[in-house]
């Protein structure tokens, strides 16, 4: 299964060679091998305050790789991929942090003071998600790049502010949620809430 999904990638990033300035074939490597993981951490369920620890661990791990990728890759294009990618780990990982189930028997009180624990823990998530998504955006207006991962940042940006959204916004949002290559967290389009919004309904 990893292969496959490797080979869909590296397919994804070869088809946008046609551009200006192609991709390195050892960043199409990288990024299919980060791909992966960052789908087997969006996708990891928090059960427990443990569990979090942990996915703070991993999601450290799969920043670095980013940022190792991001320092030596000039292209904008992979450069505004890369800062997305950054940013929806950090808000993905915020919004699962706010799911956690609460201790089974624990009464109203507990419950509030439990919301406010992760509480505690998602808004430093949020905030650097919310910084690193700037940062995409602003790379991509430097540098004229207006594809999907650029509408992509805009588009968490008018979420997080609670714009309404717009036929193309909606559209787009659609797409994101059905694509088979570099698909945005389920958990931050599907509900369309971020932040604090994310919090368990």
């Amino acid at each position: 299964m990893r292969s496959w999904w490797a080979l869909c990638l590296v397919g994804a990033l070869a088809a946008c060679a046609h551009a200006p300035e192609p991709s390195s074939a050892l960043t199409v490597r990288r990024l299919a091998v980060l791909e992966h993981d960052l789908r087997a951490f969006t996708g990891t369920r928090l059960a427990t305050l443990e569990d979090v620890e942990r996915e703070l661990g991993v999601l450290e791990e799969l920043r670095l790789a980013y940022l190792d990728t991001l320092a030596v890759e000039p292209v904008p294009r992979d450069r505004v991929l890369c800062l997305v990618r950054i940013a929806e780990l950090h808000l993905d990982l915020g919004a699962r942090v706010r799911r956690v189930p609460y201790p089974a028997g624990t009464t109203d009180v507990e419950r509030r003071a439990f919301d406010d624990v992760l509480s505690q823990q998602a808004l430093p998530l949020e905030a650097v998600g919310r910084g690193v998504l700037a940062q995409a955006v602003d790379e991509a207006n430097a540098h004229g790049v207006d594809d999907r991962f650029a509408k992509r940042a805009r588009l968490y940006q008018r979420i997080h502010a609670g714009e309404s959204l717009g036929r193309a916004e909606l559209a787009l949002l659609r797409s994101e949620l059905g694509a088979r290559t570099f698909a945005a967290p389920r958990t931050l389009l599907e509900a369309g809430r971020i932040g604090q919004r994310a919090a368990r309904r």
